[in-house]
């Protein structure tokens, strides 16, 4: 976390362009991998899926258990399985590698693009609600409704943001290992600003968002 002082511009992980005097990052941190891999790509699904396929063919094959052909055709099948799982798994730990989030004390910003990068800005003032979700291995995710005419590219958020929300897909926070403290975080950083009103009219940015009042989404060192 990069944090100004005096004379000192304060950063984004990932992003060159330095925040605004008087913004400041109170989080910042990546998605967990494992996380990713088990409730955005759906390892467990695909690990399932194969093991059951494998385990038919076992079952129904006419081919003899001790002769050759069945084990050739065994390993063949596994073999197969095990790629695809070493592809879910390598996908996940890239998007992981790839992708930054961060709150500052005027807006949430996402880092992520696996093949060409970018930042994506949304100011608090767009965000109409979030909410917590929690799994059972402890991670978690945070997931932001943006206001009425506000919306972004699915194709710049995906993975950060549900499977299948082309229209109006709502960002999302992935693979939190602390979901609940960054969505207290995030819900008393929106109360602040809200109640002190620093959204008011006109209010100048800086090239990460110079709308100031809108999301928007550029390329990393544009």
């Amino acid at each position: 976390m990069s944090v100004a002082g005096a004379g000192y511009a304060a950063y984004i992980r990932g992003v060159p362009h330095a925040l605004p005097a008087g913004e400041h990052v109170l989080w910042e941190g990546a998605p967990d991998a494992r996380a990713l891999a088990t409730h955005v790509f759906h390892r467990r699904v695909f690990f399932l899926y194969f093991g059951a396929m494998v385990g038919w063919w076992s079952a129904s094959t006419a081919l003899p258990f001790a002769g050759s052909e069945y084990w050739s055709g065994l390993l063949v099948r596994v073999g197969l399985s095990v790629v695809v799982l070493a592809v879910v798994e390598s996908i996940a730990r890239i998007c992981a590698r790839t992708s930054w989030y961060a709150i500052t004390n005027r807006r949430v910003v996402f880092k992520v693009g696996m093949v060409f990068p970018m930042s994506i800005n949304i100011p608090f003032s767009v965000v109409d609600s979030a909410g917590v979700a929690r799994f059972k291995d402890g991670s978690g995710q945070v997931r932001l409704i943006l206001g009425k005419g506000h919306r972004l590219a699915y194709i710049a958020l995906w993975p950060h943001c549900r499977g299948f929300e082309f229209t109006h897909p709502a960002p999302i926070l992935r693979g939190l290992r602390e979901p609940a403290k960054v969505g207290q975080l995030l819900a008393a950083a929106i109360a602040e600003v809200s109640d002190v009103g620093h959204r008011s009219a006109g209010e100048a940015m800086d090239p990460l968002d110079s709308a100031g009042s809108r999301v928007s989404a550029q390329p990393i060192g544009a």
